[in-house]
Protein backbone atom coordinates (compact mmCIF):
# COMPACT_ATOMS: atom_id res chain seq x y z
CA UNK A 1 0.00 0.00 0.00
CA UNK A 2 1.11 3.54 -1.05
CA UNK A 3 1.95 5.80 2.30
CA UNK A 4 2.00 9.45 1.75
CA UNK A 5 4.20 11.59 3.81
CA UNK A 6 3.24 15.30 4.63
CA UNK A 7 5.96 18.02 4.36
CA UNK A 8 6.44 17.89 8.13
CA UNK A 9 6.97 14.19 7.79
CA UNK A 10 3.92 12.95 9.22
CA UNK A 11 2.14 10.57 7.92
CA UNK A 12 -1.11 11.05 6.12
CA UNK A 13 -4.98 9.84 7.50
CA UNK A 14 -6.09 7.87 5.01
CA UNK A 15 -2.62 5.90 5.45
CA UNK A 16 -3.28 6.28 9.76
CA UNK A 17 -7.35 5.00 9.13
CA UNK A 18 -5.86 1.70 6.99
CA UNK A 19 -3.05 1.03 9.54
CA UNK A 20 -5.59 1.11 12.57
CA UNK A 21 -8.19 -0.83 10.50
CA UNK A 22 -5.80 -3.55 10.15
CA UNK A 23 -4.55 -3.52 13.06
CA UNK A 24 -8.27 -3.85 14.33
CA UNK A 25 -9.12 -7.24 12.29
CA UNK A 26 -6.08 -8.23 13.98
CA UNK A 27 -6.72 -7.93 17.50
CA UNK A 28 -10.39 -9.69 16.90
CA UNK A 29 -8.59 -12.53 15.14
CA UNK A 30 -6.71 -12.77 18.21
CA UNK A 31 -9.85 -12.46 20.46
CA UNK A 32 -11.82 -14.80 19.46
CA UNK A 33 -9.62 -17.44 17.39
CA UNK A 34 -8.83 -19.47 20.77
CA UNK A 35 -12.35 -18.89 21.57
CA UNK A 36 -13.41 -20.65 17.99
CA UNK A 37 -10.93 -22.61 18.23
CA UNK A 38 -11.99 -24.14 21.69
CA UNK A 39 -15.96 -24.23 21.23
CA UNK A 40 -15.63 -27.32 19.32
CA UNK A 41 -13.72 -29.15 22.00
CA UNK A 42 -16.27 -28.29 24.75
CA UNK A 43 -19.44 -29.35 22.10
CA UNK A 44 -17.57 -32.74 22.20
CA UNK A 45 -16.95 -33.16 25.55
CA UNK A 46 -20.37 -31.59 26.74
CA UNK A 47 -21.91 -34.40 24.13
CA UNK A 48 -19.88 -37.21 25.77
CA UNK A 49 -21.03 -36.36 29.65
CA UNK A 50 -24.48 -36.42 27.83
CA UNK A 51 -24.50 -39.61 26.74
CA UNK A 52 -22.61 -40.88 29.69
CA UNK A 53 -26.04 -39.84 31.69
CA UNK A 54 -28.48 -40.86 29.59
CA UNK A 55 -26.41 -44.25 29.48
CA UNK A 56 -26.85 -44.23 33.12
CA UNK A 57 -30.72 -43.02 33.04
CA UNK A 58 -31.62 -45.70 30.79
CA UNK A 59 -29.94 -48.43 32.73
CA UNK A 60 -31.95 -47.54 36.04
CA UNK A 61 -35.00 -46.92 34.10
CA UNK A 62 -34.65 -50.70 33.11
CA UNK A 63 -33.30 -52.31 36.20
CA UNK A 64 -35.80 -49.97 38.67
CA UNK A 65 -38.81 -52.06 37.17
CA UNK A 66 -38.08 -55.17 39.56
CA UNK A 67 -37.95 -53.44 42.71
CA UNK A 68 -40.67 -51.45 41.58
CA UNK A 69 -42.70 -54.29 41.19
CA UNK A 70 -42.15 -56.69 43.89
CA UNK A 71 -43.67 -53.43 46.12
CA UNK A 72 -47.06 -54.60 44.44
CA UNK A 73 -49.97 -56.16 45.54
CA UNK A 74 -49.41 -59.10 43.06
CA UNK A 75 -45.60 -59.96 43.01
CA UNK A 76 -46.36 -60.28 46.86
CA UNK A 77 -48.71 -62.49 46.42
CA UNK A 78 -46.71 -64.83 44.51
CA UNK A 79 -43.70 -64.68 46.85
CA UNK A 80 -46.32 -65.43 49.32
CA UNK A 81 -47.69 -68.45 47.15
CA UNK A 82 -43.70 -69.47 46.57
CA UNK A 83 -43.30 -69.51 50.35
CA UNK A 84 -46.19 -71.94 51.49
CA UNK A 85 -44.92 -74.38 49.19
CA UNK A 86 -41.59 -73.96 50.61
CA UNK A 87 -43.00 -74.51 54.20
CA UNK A 88 -44.74 -77.40 53.03
CA UNK A 89 -41.64 -79.14 52.11
CA UNK A 90 -39.90 -78.18 55.16
CA UNK A 91 -42.88 -79.39 57.42
CA UNK A 92 -43.60 -82.47 55.31
CA UNK A 93 -39.25 -83.50 55.28
CA UNK A 94 -39.52 -83.02 59.09
CA UNK A 95 -42.81 -85.14 59.43
CA UNK A 96 -41.29 -87.59 57.34
CA UNK A 97 -37.90 -88.14 59.64
CA UNK A 98 -40.45 -88.80 62.49
CA UNK A 99 -42.65 -91.59 60.73
CA UNK A 100 -39.57 -93.09 59.50
CA UNK A 101 -37.69 -92.79 63.34
CA UNK A 102 -40.46 -94.60 64.56
CA UNK A 103 -40.65 -97.30 62.70
CA UNK A 104 -37.36 -99.12 64.18
CA UNK A 105 -39.10 -98.93 68.11
CA UNK A 106 -40.98 -101.84 66.92
CA UNK A 107 -39.80 -105.34 66.01
CA UNK A 108 -40.46 -106.71 62.87
CA UNK A 109 -43.40 -109.23 63.83
CA UNK A 110 -45.74 -106.27 65.91
CA UNK A 111 -48.67 -105.70 64.07
CA UNK A 112 -48.13 -101.54 64.45
CA UNK A 113 -44.97 -101.54 62.23
CA UNK A 114 -47.13 -102.15 59.25
CA UNK A 115 -48.70 -99.33 60.20
CA UNK A 116 -45.67 -97.11 61.02
CA UNK A 117 -44.32 -97.98 57.68
CA UNK A 118 -47.58 -97.12 55.71
CA UNK A 119 -47.40 -93.80 57.68
CA UNK A 120 -43.69 -93.51 56.36
CA UNK A 121 -44.50 -93.70 52.70
CA UNK A 122 -47.42 -91.31 52.67
CA UNK A 123 -45.49 -88.93 53.77
CA UNK A 124 -42.80 -89.79 51.61
CA UNK A 125 -45.54 -89.13 49.18
CA UNK A 126 -46.27 -85.84 50.15
CA UNK A 127 -42.36 -84.28 50.11
CA UNK A 128 -42.34 -85.73 46.62
CA UNK A 129 -45.96 -84.36 45.62
CA UNK A 130 -44.83 -80.94 47.01
CA UNK A 131 -41.45 -81.01 45.26
CA UNK A 132 -42.86 -81.56 42.08
CA UNK A 133 -45.32 -78.94 42.44
CA UNK A 134 -43.24 -76.34 43.17
CA UNK A 135 -40.71 -77.70 40.37
CA UNK A 136 -43.21 -77.27 38.24
CA UNK A 137 -43.86 -73.65 39.17
CA UNK A 138 -40.28 -72.82 39.16
CA UNK A 139 -39.78 -72.98 35.57
CA UNK A 140 -38.92 -69.58 34.83
CA UNK A 141 -36.72 -69.33 37.97
CA UNK A 142 -33.14 -71.58 37.63
CA UNK A 143 -32.17 -70.24 40.93
CA UNK A 144 -35.18 -71.88 42.65
CA UNK A 145 -35.42 -74.80 40.63
CA UNK A 146 -32.17 -75.61 41.58
CA UNK A 147 -32.38 -75.39 44.79
CA UNK A 148 -35.31 -77.80 44.76
CA UNK A 149 -33.65 -80.12 42.39
CA UNK A 150 -30.63 -80.79 45.05
CA UNK A 151 -33.17 -80.65 47.97
CA UNK A 152 -34.99 -83.15 45.69
CA UNK A 153 -31.57 -85.26 44.90
CA UNK A 154 -30.68 -85.36 48.92
CA UNK A 155 -33.97 -86.78 49.12
CA UNK A 156 -33.24 -89.49 47.66
CA UNK A 157 -30.69 -90.11 49.36
CA UNK A 158 -32.68 -90.11 52.55
CA UNK A 159 -34.69 -92.71 51.23
CA UNK A 160 -32.39 -94.97 50.34
CA UNK A 161 -30.49 -94.88 53.50
CA UNK A 162 -34.09 -95.54 55.49
CA UNK A 163 -34.57 -98.69 52.75
CA UNK A 164 -31.31 -100.33 54.00
CA UNK A 165 -32.22 -99.69 57.27
CA UNK A 166 -35.77 -101.41 57.11
CA UNK A 167 -34.10 -104.25 55.01
CA UNK A 168 -31.84 -104.92 57.45
CA UNK A 169 -34.82 -105.60 59.96
CA UNK A 170 -36.31 -108.01 57.99
CA UNK A 171 -33.13 -109.96 56.90
CA UNK A 172 -31.71 -113.27 58.87
CA UNK A 173 -29.64 -113.25 61.59
CA UNK A 174 -30.03 -112.34 65.55
CA UNK A 175 -32.78 -109.93 65.95
CA UNK A 176 -30.83 -107.96 68.76
CA UNK A 177 -27.77 -107.41 66.23
CA UNK A 178 -29.99 -106.53 63.66
CA UNK A 179 -31.83 -104.03 65.43
CA UNK A 180 -29.11 -102.11 66.60
CA UNK A 181 -27.45 -101.96 62.81
CA UNK A 182 -30.73 -100.45 61.92
CA UNK A 183 -31.08 -98.07 63.94
CA UNK A 184 -27.50 -96.91 63.52
CA UNK A 185 -28.58 -96.54 60.01
CA UNK A 186 -32.03 -94.63 60.91
CA UNK A 187 -30.07 -92.18 63.20
CA UNK A 188 -27.44 -91.40 60.49
CA UNK A 189 -30.80 -90.79 58.00
CA UNK A 190 -32.27 -88.98 60.46
CA UNK A 191 -29.28 -86.41 61.12
CA UNK A 192 -28.62 -86.37 57.42
CA UNK A 193 -31.91 -84.70 56.84
CA UNK A 194 -32.04 -82.81 59.88
CA UNK A 195 -28.39 -81.24 58.61
CA UNK A 196 -28.43 -81.26 54.97
CA UNK A 197 -32.28 -81.33 53.94
CA UNK A 198 -34.25 -79.01 56.70
CA UNK A 199 -30.85 -76.43 56.36
CA UNK A 200 -31.44 -76.39 52.68
CA UNK A 201 -35.72 -76.21 52.80
CA UNK A 202 -35.08 -73.73 55.75
CA UNK A 203 -32.81 -72.04 52.93
CA UNK A 204 -35.56 -72.72 50.17
CA UNK A 205 -38.31 -70.57 52.18
CA UNK A 206 -35.35 -67.47 52.54
CA UNK A 207 -34.96 -67.49 49.13
CA UNK A 208 -38.58 -67.36 47.99
CA UNK A 209 -39.54 -64.40 50.86
CA UNK A 210 -35.95 -62.53 50.23
CA UNK A 211 -37.86 -59.99 47.55
CA UNK A 212 -40.74 -59.58 50.56
CA UNK A 213 -37.77 -58.85 52.97
CA UNK A 214 -35.78 -56.53 51.20
CA UNK A 215 -38.49 -55.07 49.16
CA UNK A 216 -38.68 -51.78 50.54
CA UNK A 217 -34.64 -51.03 51.35
CA UNK A 218 -33.90 -52.10 47.90
CA UNK A 219 -37.07 -49.87 46.61
CA UNK A 220 -35.87 -46.16 48.00
CA UNK A 221 -32.86 -46.41 46.61
CA UNK A 222 -34.19 -47.42 43.03
CA UNK A 223 -37.05 -44.79 43.66
CA UNK A 224 -34.44 -41.93 44.45
CA UNK A 225 -32.25 -43.01 41.63
CA UNK A 226 -35.23 -43.35 38.95
CA UNK A 227 -36.21 -39.83 39.58
CA UNK A 228 -32.81 -38.06 40.18
CA UNK A 229 -30.73 -39.01 37.48
CA UNK A 230 -33.29 -37.92 34.43
CA UNK A 231 -33.48 -34.67 36.36
CA UNK A 232 -29.98 -34.42 36.40
CA UNK A 233 -29.82 -35.38 32.81
CA UNK A 234 -32.60 -32.63 32.13
CA UNK A 235 -30.11 -30.05 33.79
CA UNK A 236 -27.26 -30.95 31.42
CA UNK A 237 -28.74 -30.53 28.52
CA UNK A 238 -30.61 -27.33 29.12
CA UNK A 239 -27.11 -26.28 30.32
CA UNK A 240 -25.86 -27.00 27.28
CA UNK A 241 -28.73 -25.34 25.04
CA UNK A 242 -27.98 -22.42 26.97
CA UNK A 243 -24.52 -21.92 26.94
CA UNK A 244 -24.59 -22.76 23.01
CA UNK A 245 -27.14 -20.42 22.47
CA UNK A 246 -24.75 -17.27 24.32
CA UNK A 247 -21.96 -18.68 22.58
CA UNK A 248 -23.40 -18.52 19.18
CA UNK A 249 -26.37 -16.04 19.68
CA UNK A 250 -28.64 -17.85 17.63
CA UNK A 251 -32.02 -20.04 17.84
CA UNK A 252 -32.06 -22.58 20.57
CA UNK A 253 -30.89 -25.76 18.87
CA UNK A 254 -33.83 -28.49 17.75
CA UNK A 255 -32.52 -31.46 18.47
CA UNK A 256 -31.34 -30.53 21.98
CA UNK A 257 -34.58 -29.33 22.58
CA UNK A 258 -36.28 -32.41 21.09
CA UNK A 259 -33.91 -34.18 23.92
CA UNK A 260 -34.95 -31.83 26.58
CA UNK A 261 -38.77 -33.16 25.62
CA UNK A 262 -37.67 -36.74 26.06
CA UNK A 263 -35.88 -36.13 29.21
CA UNK A 264 -39.35 -35.01 30.52
CA UNK A 265 -41.21 -37.63 28.97
CA UNK A 266 -38.83 -40.29 30.59
CA UNK A 267 -39.21 -38.05 34.00
CA UNK A 268 -42.87 -39.05 33.78
CA UNK A 269 -42.55 -42.32 33.39
CA UNK A 270 -40.61 -42.61 36.51
CA UNK A 271 -43.49 -40.92 38.36
CA UNK A 272 -45.98 -42.65 36.73
CA UNK A 273 -43.66 -46.19 37.80
CA UNK A 274 -43.29 -45.22 41.99
CA UNK A 275 -46.35 -43.68 42.27
CA UNK A 276 -47.36 -46.41 44.31
CA UNK A 277 -44.26 -45.98 46.88
CA UNK A 278 -45.79 -44.06 49.30
CA UNK A 279 -48.33 -46.31 50.25
CA UNK A 280 -46.41 -49.72 49.80
CA UNK A 281 -43.64 -48.21 52.02
CA UNK A 282 -46.30 -47.77 54.57
CA UNK A 283 -48.00 -51.06 54.51
CA UNK A 284 -44.93 -53.04 53.72
CA UNK A 285 -43.72 -53.35 57.86
CA UNK A 286 -46.68 -54.97 58.47
CA UNK A 287 -46.50 -57.90 55.80
CA UNK A 288 -42.75 -57.87 56.89
CA UNK A 289 -43.58 -58.68 60.60
CA UNK A 290 -46.19 -61.32 59.52
CA UNK A 291 -43.16 -63.30 56.78
CA UNK A 292 -41.32 -63.04 60.09
CA UNK A 293 -43.42 -64.48 62.38
CA UNK A 294 -44.42 -67.58 59.66
CA UNK A 295 -40.22 -68.00 59.27
CA UNK A 296 -40.22 -68.18 63.88
CA UNK A 297 -43.22 -70.56 63.86
CA UNK A 298 -41.92 -73.07 60.84
CA UNK A 299 -38.72 -72.98 62.58
CA UNK A 300 -40.39 -74.46 66.35
CA UNK A 301 -42.50 -76.82 64.26
CA UNK A 302 -39.48 -78.41 62.69
CA UNK A 303 -37.25 -78.32 66.28
CA UNK A 304 -40.42 -79.98 67.37
CA UNK A 305 -40.59 -82.74 64.94
CA UNK A 306 -36.73 -83.33 65.32
CA UNK A 307 -37.14 -83.40 69.13
CA UNK A 308 -39.84 -86.31 68.57
CA UNK A 309 -37.46 -88.12 66.12
CA UNK A 310 -34.99 -87.81 68.70
CA UNK A 311 -37.15 -89.56 71.24
CA UNK A 312 -37.51 -92.45 69.09
CA UNK A 313 -34.20 -92.91 67.94
CA UNK A 314 -33.14 -92.44 71.53
CA UNK A 315 -35.66 -95.57 72.84
CA UNK A 316 -35.15 -97.41 70.40
CA UNK A 317 -31.99 -99.84 69.46
CA UNK A 318 -29.64 -96.77 69.52
CA UNK A 319 -26.38 -96.91 70.17
CA UNK A 320 -25.75 -93.24 71.14
CA UNK A 321 -29.57 -93.11 73.30
CA UNK A 322 -28.18 -90.46 75.57
CA UNK A 323 -26.93 -88.31 72.55
CA UNK A 324 -30.51 -88.35 71.45
CA UNK A 325 -31.74 -86.93 74.77
CA UNK A 326 -28.86 -84.62 75.10
CA UNK A 327 -30.10 -83.41 71.10
CA UNK A 328 -34.01 -83.31 72.34
CA UNK A 329 -33.02 -81.25 75.68
CA UNK A 330 -30.92 -79.15 73.48
CA UNK A 331 -33.63 -77.78 71.26
CA UNK A 332 -35.19 -76.30 74.27
CA UNK A 333 -38.90 -77.61 73.63
CA UNK A 334 -39.52 -78.15 77.60
CA UNK A 335 -38.07 -74.35 78.35
CA UNK A 336 -41.27 -72.74 79.94
CA UNK A 337 -42.51 -69.93 78.57
CA UNK A 338 -45.37 -68.79 75.99
CA UNK A 339 -45.88 -70.97 73.29
CA UNK A 340 -44.80 -74.13 75.04
CA UNK A 341 -47.69 -76.70 74.48
CA UNK A 342 -45.25 -80.13 74.85
CA UNK A 343 -45.18 -81.71 78.39
CA UNK A 344 -42.05 -82.94 78.63
CA UNK A 345 -43.04 -84.95 82.08
CA UNK A 346 -45.00 -87.64 79.98
CA UNK A 347 -40.70 -88.19 79.07
CA UNK A 348 -39.47 -88.78 82.29
CA UNK A 349 -39.81 -92.71 82.37
CA UNK A 350 -39.20 -93.14 78.71
CA UNK A 351 -35.73 -91.64 78.65
CA UNK A 352 -34.82 -94.70 81.50
CA UNK A 353 -36.83 -96.71 79.97
CA UNK A 354 -33.79 -99.01 78.25
CA UNK A 355 -31.92 -98.55 81.17
CA UNK A 356 -34.25 -99.85 83.31
CA UNK A 357 -34.51 -103.80 85.03
CA UNK A 358 -38.49 -103.57 85.73
CA UNK A 359 -40.39 -106.10 83.33
CA UNK A 360 -42.16 -104.13 80.53
CA UNK A 361 -40.48 -101.16 81.05
CA UNK A 362 -39.57 -100.63 77.12
CA UNK A 363 -42.74 -102.03 76.29
CA UNK A 364 -44.72 -99.02 78.58
CA UNK A 365 -42.34 -96.29 77.40
CA UNK A 366 -42.96 -97.56 73.07
CA UNK A 367 -46.81 -97.31 74.10
CA UNK A 368 -46.41 -93.68 75.76
CA UNK A 369 -44.24 -92.05 73.07
CA UNK A 370 -46.35 -93.46 69.79
CA UNK A 371 -49.60 -91.46 69.26
CA UNK A 372 -52.09 -93.14 71.37
CA UNK A 373 -49.86 -92.82 74.45
CA UNK A 374 -49.19 -89.90 77.13
CA UNK A 375 -46.35 -88.35 74.99
CA UNK A 376 -47.31 -89.14 71.64
CA UNK A 377 -50.71 -87.51 71.94
CA UNK A 378 -48.41 -84.34 73.83
CA UNK A 379 -45.99 -84.05 70.68
CA UNK A 380 -49.36 -84.79 68.41
CA UNK A 381 -51.21 -81.74 70.27
CA UNK A 382 -48.11 -79.29 70.25
CA UNK A 383 -47.78 -79.74 66.46
CA UNK A 384 -51.60 -79.90 65.66
CA UNK A 385 -51.29 -76.22 67.59
CA UNK A 386 -48.10 -75.05 65.61
CA UNK A 387 -49.89 -75.88 62.45
CA UNK A 388 -53.01 -74.09 63.30
CA UNK A 389 -50.63 -71.14 64.25
CA UNK A 390 -49.09 -71.82 60.69
CA UNK A 391 -52.35 -71.26 59.13
CA UNK A 392 -52.94 -68.07 61.13
CA UNK A 393 -50.17 -66.63 59.98
CA UNK A 394 -50.88 -67.62 56.37
CA UNK A 395 -54.10 -65.41 56.90
CA UNK A 396 -52.05 -62.61 58.15
CA UNK A 397 -49.64 -62.72 55.45
CA UNK A 398 -52.67 -62.82 52.71
CA UNK A 399 -54.17 -59.73 54.95
CA UNK A 400 -51.18 -58.00 54.51
CA UNK A 401 -50.76 -58.61 50.54
CA UNK A 402 -54.44 -57.62 50.32
CA UNK A 403 -53.75 -54.26 51.89
CA UNK A 404 -50.45 -53.77 49.15
CA UNK A 405 -51.49 -51.49 46.02
CA UNK A 406 -50.89 -53.04 42.40
CA UNK A 407 -47.28 -52.58 41.47
CA UNK A 408 -48.32 -50.57 37.67
CA UNK A 409 -47.71 -51.46 34.87
CA UNK A 410 -43.30 -52.27 34.13
CA UNK A 411 -42.19 -48.27 32.43
CA UNK A 412 -38.73 -49.13 32.06
CA UNK A 413 -38.52 -50.37 28.69
CA UNK A 414 -40.59 -47.24 27.18
CA UNK A 415 -38.11 -45.23 29.14
CA UNK A 416 -35.38 -47.01 27.45
CA UNK A 417 -36.68 -46.39 24.03
CA UNK A 418 -37.12 -42.84 24.66
CA UNK A 419 -33.73 -42.49 26.13
CA UNK A 420 -32.67 -44.18 23.14
CA UNK A 421 -34.41 -41.25 20.93
CA UNK A 422 -33.33 -38.47 23.20
CA UNK A 423 -29.78 -39.91 22.90
CA UNK A 424 -30.36 -38.95 18.88
CA UNK A 425 -31.43 -36.02 19.19
CA UNK A 426 -28.61 -34.87 21.35
CA UNK A 427 -26.15 -36.09 19.11
CA UNK A 428 -27.51 -35.10 15.78
CA UNK A 429 -28.24 -31.40 17.50
CA UNK A 430 -24.49 -31.12 18.91
CA UNK A 431 -23.12 -32.27 15.72
CA UNK A 432 -25.01 -29.95 13.41
CA UNK A 433 -22.93 -27.31 15.64
CA UNK A 434 -19.84 -28.61 15.53
CA UNK A 435 -20.30 -28.84 11.55
CA UNK A 436 -20.72 -25.03 11.84
CA UNK A 437 -17.45 -24.96 13.37
CA UNK A 438 -15.22 -27.00 11.03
Amino acid sequence: MQTTTTADGGRSTAALTGTGARSDRAGTRARHGPARGGTPVRIVVNGAVLVVLLVATAVVALRADTPAATLGERSASAAARTSTSARQIYVGLADADVAASAVFLLPPGDQRSATLKAGYRSRVHGVEHALNASMGAAVDDPDRLARLATIAARFQVYQRVVADALAITEGGGDPAARGVLAAAYAREASHYLASRLLTQAQELWDYDTRLLRQARADAGWWAVASIVTPLVALAVVVAVQWWLWRRTRRRFNAGLLVASAGIVAVLGLAVAGWWHWPSATARFPALEEAVAAQSDTQQRLGRLLAGRADVYLALGASVDPAGHRADFVDRGLCDVGPGTRFDCGTLDAVWTARQSQERDAFGRAVDTVLDEGPAGASFTAAATALTGDLDEGDRAVTAAVARLPDAPRPLGGTAAWLVLLTGAGVVLGLRQRLAEYR
